[in-house]
């Protein structure tokens, strides 16, 4: 490749062993900047000439492309430049263009941030800022509306590294510079409520509690002229913080705990850090103090503590009997009426019900700690009560109680976490198109603190993202590095999110097959929650799709029962269908294909989604026209698939909507219509198209 480096952040600039090079004027520079924007993807010519000329390209707009890639050939050197169908890719190495960079030492900055190491988190963040050169990213191609959009997304994670630069600086104390810093970002951009938070903070520790309090009253006079919206939960903590001269101000940096109170170690691992394999070892010792000591309170704590964050966090039968065993021994001991008389019912209702897939005992005990009014048991059982309510039938229920969860004041942050976590699940989970918009507002709750627990089923969203625009490379060392994250907060899930995001890589790539032996070896692992069905469908659609067609019919066996009306409605359930409907249609078995199509009906909006959002296979409406289809009912078929694909549009799921289109060209040419033909062979180009911006093995 001859040691070419391309500079986008900033004035546009080509280095060819370290040597500026002049690729050649305006058209030129235009072509390489949109193949940079693109990052190792395909660009057809039909958008190239579209870059160069907006929608009144030449009739001859193809050839002059390719001429002007003839020339850029010729001044950047051999092998940077490559012909894939339907268009050009730019081939470069991970480091030679700084806008790459500049995000992996940005993600890396925030991950190491959250992680509670914010030292070397600022020097990651530091050479990430160093690389800008200008203003902004595309900075000469403000009139091309690809780079200008790519331009302003660079643009947003420079503003974020530089808040997490900044949130750094203080969790090190080096905050003595940041005012005159912050003061100028809250005034570029008033909006941003985290610049406000971390001005608070920087105010209040210079001992400036007034001018604290008075950044607090700017900030919320803007967001209500601007905008008519109250401060954020998190902004108006932050403001609670500073009337209440909470020491946690004066030092954001995480510590451990150093006590002999196994107790109280545990607590502030579960609450504050959100560290599930820590509190569980401090949990273990103190319940063991409390019954020999013969100490109630502490017995109860202890027990609840064992609880996790989560329902069921103690997967095999012996630990789950365990724990069924301890909450119910502490509430013989309790006394009635009490706040832990109220959290350990919550607690054990949540462990039944969400063991039996159903909801009424939990739903019971959040009714009466909302009767009770107390905020800290009510908290809990709002959240315990959301996790047994992930089924797809209850997504109103579920977004009720996150949002009051958020209003609960409780003093703990856990429960602030909770809610605004829950509250962003539930936007992914129905498919709302301002879900990213929630998440980003989980990551400045997760980035004024670390919480391990929430912190990693936020980066497993974001894997889940990476899938859906077709990064499937990123996708995979996401999954992987969440998977470390998963294990070293000690969440039981770790494994079987990993297994369900490559499985989710797998299939988008069309190579499925190849999981065969993994996914068999999975689906009878015992960190797998007992409701969990989505192995026995991933296995039967791998095997189909290896041409293994008996292992397959015997996945699909077992996953349908008797009656795959039985299957517990739980937070994998869509996802199971969505497999069982692809092994249906490639098995040819119509029967099971009609009832999975009755009882995905009533979903069709969804996507569906495994879990709490981490992996997305698109719209429900495509294994509704794939079992329309396998049934023998093309014109039944054809407007779930149209509606498929349009669905994944909005999802911006790509390589979904690549399936969508195939899909729905297989059922336009099956019912034959007039037109049908023709219609197909569109769907089939346009989707050629859009799976030549991302390869399979990306």
């Amino acid at each position: 490749m001859g040691g070419v480096d391309l500079g986008v952040l900033g004035p546009f600039e080509v280095r060819l062993d370290g040597e500026p090079r002049d690729v050649g004027g305006p058209r030129l520079r235009t072509l390489l900047a949109v193949l940079a924007a693109e990052a190792g993807r395909v660009v057809s010519v039909a958008a190239l000439g579209r870059a160069l000329w907006g929608e009144d390209a030449p009739a001859h707009a193809g050839r002059t492309v390719r001429t002007y890639f003839s020339r850029l050939r010729g001044t950047v050197g051999p092998g940077v430049i490559l012909t894939r169908p339907p268009g050009y890719v730019v081939h470069l190495t991970p480091e030679a263009l700084d806008s790459a960079r500049f995000e992996r030492l940005a993600a890396e900055g925030r991950r190491v941030l959250a992680a509670g190491e914010p030292a070397a988190a600022r020097e990651h963040l530091a050479d990430a800022l160093t690389l800008w050169r200008g203003h902004a990213a595309y900075e000469e191609f403000g009139d091309v509306e690809t780079l200008a959009a790519e331009g302003m997304r660079l643009d947003r994670l420079r503003h974020n590294a530089v808040q997490d630069r900044i949130d750094a600086d203080l969790a090190i104390g080096e905050d003595t510079g940041l005012i005159a810093e912050l003061e100028a970002l809250t005034a570029a951009f008033p909006g941003h409520e985290r610049l406000w938070a971390q001005l608070m903070t920087a105010l209040y520790r210079a001992g400036r509690q007034g001018d604290a309090l008075e950044a607090f009253r700017r900030a919320r006079h803007g967001l209500i002229t601007a905008s008519g919206v109250e401060p954020s939960p998190v902004l108006a903590q932050v403001h609670r913080r500073v009337l209440a001269h909470d020491p946690a101000l004066l030092g954001t940096r995480a510590t451990a705990v150093v006590t002999d109170d196994a107790l109280a170690a545990g607590e502030h691992a579960l609450l504050e850090d959100g560290d599930l394999r820590t509190s569980r070892e401090h949990f273990e010792t103190a319940y063991v103090r409390a019954e020999r000591t013969g100490d109630a309170t502490a017995l109860a704590r202890a027990a609840l503590g064992l609880g996790g964050v989560w329902v069921h966090e103690h997967r095999t039968a012996v630990a789950a009997a365990s724990l069924l065993t301890r909450l119910r021994h502490a509430l013989e001991r309790v006394a009635p009426g009490s706040t832990l008389e109220l959290r350990l019912q919550a607690r054990l209702a949540a462990e039944l019900d969400y063991e039996a897939g159903t909801h009424g005992q939990v739903l019971a005990a959040a009714s009466r700690t909302r009767v009770a009014g107390d905020p800290v048991a009510h908290a809990e059982a709002l959240s315990l009560a959301h996790h047994c309510l992930l089924g797809p039938d209850h997504s109103a229920q579920r977004q009720a109680l996150a949002t009051e969860l958020v209003g609960v004041n409780s003093g703990r942050r856990t429960d602030l976490v909770m809610g605004v976590l829950w509250d962003t699940v539930d936007r992914f989970l129905a498919g709302d198109p301002h879900a990213e918009r929630r998440l980003g507002e989980l990551d400045d709750v997760l980035a004024e603190r670390k919480h391990l627990a929430a912190g990693f089923v936020a980066d497993s969203l974001k894997v889940m993202l990476a899938i859906r625009a077709g990064r499937f490379r990123e996708a995979e060392a996401g999954a992987r590095a969440c998977a470390e994250l998963g294990q070293a907060a000690g969440d039981f899930d770790a494994l079987g999110w990993y297994g369900a995001q490559l499985v989710a890589i797998r299939w988008f790539q069309g190579r499925l097959g190849e999981l065969v032996p993994v996914l068999d070896g999975l689906m009878h692992s015992p960190t797998l929650s007992p409701i969990d069905n989505s192995y026995y469908a991933a296995l039967a659609v791998a095997a189909a799709s290896a041409g293994d067609r008996r292992t397959a019919a015997g996945a699909l066996a077992r996953l349908c029962g008797e009656d795959l009306g039985a299957l517990p409605r739980s937070s994998t359930w869509l996802t199971s269908l969505c497999g069982a409907a692809e092994t249906a249609y490639l098995l040819g078995d119509a029967t099971v294909a009609a009832r999975i199509h009755e009882l995905l009906a009533p979903f069709a909006q969804l996507p569906a989604m495994a879990s709490l959002g981490i992996a997305c296979f698109g719209s429900v409406h495509h294994p509704l026209g794939t079992t329309a289809l396998t049934a023998g009912d093309p014109d039944r078929a054809v407007p779930h698939l149209r509606a498929a694909v349009r669905h994944n549009l909005a999802l911006a799921h790509w390589p979904a909507v690549v399936f969508s289109r195939r899909r729905h060209a297989e059922a336009l040419l099956r019912r034959g219509g007039p037109g049908d033909a023709a219609a197909a062979d569109r769907e089939l180009a346009a989707a050629d198209e859009e799976a030549g911006t991302f390869a399979t093995g990306r």
